[in-house]
């Protein structure tokens, strides 16, 4: 497939090629260097929407799935077995090439108005183009050496994207914390990729399927260490914290990265190993495992995720600033998408759960970008992030409020928008899967959920305007920023009224992966009930914010729900308990521990000191005595050898000239013999 290959290779190496170039036009020109970069987002839009349409006609109606090999594109001494540029097309990479793509481009565009004027533009484009590029690596590798790769990229810019405006102290150490507590995660998916090249001897996906049975007990341990890596980069309990201060960086940033493409890359991940284990053993050697052989993990992943979604929901009830709603928003429907996947080792159709956490991944992409757009949209205009300063904008923006209002709809899963679709298929998938605790858990999620969505609509859009919106006359935005408001408005609305537009990979995934019994019944009560408490909960808001029968005020004179209300405010004491007691806790042993190590080591330098100077103080008196005890026996010795020689002066004439004759015969007798060579 030349055409799958050469548009995949381009949609890799575009995103990389494009930021000399961008670096080069911004001395020219910032603004063409803007408009280049823009274009090359579509670029990589249009050769995405190519190579989805490619798949889904030629190849995945044939049940196959492609590798496209792009290692002659390395240089010769970096070809190794572990380095290898290899991707894999099947119905999971397509999708998420998908949602990148679009959701990147419509970012692009809307920062050519939200981002004008801002210091460091160039900075800005760069680093998106970096993280596009880090993220298509990291969904289209067909190995862990490559997923690894991408994943720090992602991570990496998503830091810097967060402190973009780092002379605000928030902004700064919003990223700083975004890095420390998502590498806690990176450790642990780096610990199981250690494991997999061990056990398995190769990083490649198709290889480690081929090996997941010989792995026995080792493989729930892999899983579980990258589960790790998937709940830091998706800021799942307990390393959720770092999302909702990710909201310091611009929100355009806030829309791509930390709502429909970095935060999906823990989705992406379990969602691969649930291929790499359940789906491709099955294909490729038909002897797929069972999912009991791996129950730690789906038990670890639907916890996790129901527990984050329903904290997180509580936690958006009682926010005030628009981003981290929207923030704790996605925390939340993160947790929808780990639960449906955690539960599909729950089902008699794995695939069921599986292709539940993936749709949801595609819908939300689309509504929670709008929704973020469209909160970019007020903040330029009200220049305030607080619902309490907004109120009554829906005469001054009557655009940016209906599709806000598309995109709240989608989130409350009020049909037929395409939230209500995919949310409606994982309350479904956990009522089936027998774990009663996680269905509760999600169903209330479903009602906090329209709460806190159209609370936030009230607050920003219905209730009296404020004097600070009175005083700075908002007014709607610009075309460049509405246009892409209006295409995800329509992505909200077209993918909710028309099954088939999803289609595809629905039918991909039944072919491809060999899916059997992919009937399932119709379930009314479900859909039927998780409407009714949407439009119950979004009533309660009509009554306590619109008509204010029941104003907020009223339930504040308990003393309960003030108490609630510090707790949910302030996150649970999450950020307490790690800035405060862990890491100070940490820091203080540290110096304890410090203080020691000092003290002992100024022992032992004193200590040290003293024995030395002792020593040398001893060697230098055995130095001494030797010194003296040589002179001494020098000087006797002087005087011995001087009797004796005195001796040899008797004083008499013809002694001395005896002892001269007797020299001068022994002096010729040596010459003599030296001269005939004896």
């Amino acid at each position: 497939m030349l055409s799958l290959s050469l548009e995949t290779a381009s949609i890799l190496i575009i995103p990389f090629a494009a930021i000399p170039l961008v670096i080069l036009l911004s001395r020219a020109s910032r603004k063409i260097a803007e408009i280049f970069a823009i274009a090359v987002s579509f670029i990589v839009l249009a050769f995405s929407l190519s190579l989805v349409y490619t798949y889904f006609t030629e190849v995945a109606e044939k049940g196959a799935y492609i590798v496209v090999d792009l290692s002659s594109l390395t240089y010769a001494p970096f070809k190794t077995e572990l380095f290898e540029l290899k991707f894999l097309l099947d119905p999971l990479s397509i999708v998420m090439v998908f949602v990148v793509s679009l959701i990147s481009s419509m970012v692009f565009l809307f920062s050519k108005g939200y981002m004008h004027g801002d210091k460091r533009l160039i900075r800005y484009y760069v680093f998106l183009l970096l993280f596009v590029g880090g993220m298509l690596i990291l969904v289209l590798g067909a190995n862990f050496f490559l997923l690894y790769i991408g994943w720090e990229i992602v991570g990496i810019c998503s830091c810097i994207l967060i402190g973009h405006w780092y002379e605000r102290k928030e902004a700064s150490k919003a990223g700083i914390k975004a890095f420390i507590t998502t590498r806690l995660g990176d450790v642990l998916l780096l610990a199981g990729i250690a494991l997999i090249m061990l056990h398995v001897g190769s990083l490649d996906y198709l290889v480690f399927s081929e090996h997941v049975h010989a792995l026995k007990y080792i493989l729930p341990l892999i899983l579980l260490l990258a589960l790790g890596g998937a709940i830091g980069k998706s800021a799942q309990l307990p390393l959720h914290v770092w999302l909702p201060d990710a909201m310091e960086g611009p929100t355009t940033v806030s829309a791509l990265i930390h709502a429909a493409t970095m935060v999906k890359a823990g989705v992406y991940l379990v969602a691969r190993l649930e291929t790499l284990t359940l789906f491709y053993p099955k294909v490729l050697y038909a002897t797929p495992i069972e999912a009991h052989a791996i129950h730690e993990f789906f038990l670890a992943v639907a916890l996790i995720g129901s527990l984050t979604a329903f904290l997180s929901a509580t936690m958006a009830v009682v926010a005030n600033d628009i981003k981290r709603v929207l923030a704790y928003s996605t925390i939340s429907q993160l947790g929808y998408m780990f639960s449906a996947l955690g539960l599909a080792g729950f089902i008699a159709e794995e695939w069921e759960g599986w292709y539940a956490g993936i749709f949801h991944l595609e819908n939300h992409a689309i509504f929670k970008a709008l929704l973020f757009l469209s909160a970019a949209s007020v903040i330029h205009a009200v220049e305030s992030r607080d619902m309490r300063l907004m109120g009554g904008l829906r005469k001054y923006m009557p655009i940016t409020f209906a599709t806000m209002l598309i995109g709240a709809l989608g989130l409350a899963g009020i049909p037929p928008f395409n939230g209500f679709w995919s949310k409606d298929l994982i309350l479904e998938v956990a009522n089936i899967s027998g774990q009663y605790i996680i269905s509760l858990l999600l169903t209330i999620t479903a009602f906090l959920t329209a709460f806190y969505t159209f609370r936030m609509i009230y607050l920003t859009f219905l209730v009296p305007e404020s004097e600070h919106v009175k005083k700075h006359h908002p007014h709607e935005s610009p075309p460049v920023m509405l246009i892409p408001l209006l295409i995800l408005a329509a992505g909200a609305i077209i993918s909710g009224l028309f099954e088939h537009f999803f289609g595809p990979l629905k039918k991909s995934l039944i072919t491809v992966y060999l899916i059997e019994h992919a009937h399932s019944e119709e379930n009314i009560i479900t859909p039927v009930m998780s409407t009714l408490l949407a439009l119950i909960a979004i009533g309660i808001v009509h009554s306590v914010y619109g008509a204010r029968k029941y104003p907020p005020e009223l339930f504040y004179k308990y003393g309960f729900v003030r108490k609630l209300n510090t707790v949910l405010v302030n996150g649970y004491y999450f950020d307490y308990l790690y800035e405060q007691i862990l890491a100070r806790g940490f820091v203080k042993v540290c110096s304890t521990a410090s203080w020691y190590v000092e003290r002992a080591l100024n022992a032992v330098q004193v200590t040290g000191s003293v024995l030395l100077a002792k020593a040398i103080s001893s060697l230098t008196y055995l130095v001494d005595r030797a010194l003296d005890a040589l002179n001494y026996i020098i000087a006797d010795g002087a005087v011995k050898l001087g009797g004796f020689i005195r001796k040899a002066h008797t004083g008499r004439l013809s002694s001395f000239l005896t002892y001269t004759f007797l020299g001068l015969v022994i002096l010729l007798a040596v010459v003599i013999l030296v001269l005939w060579g004896v």
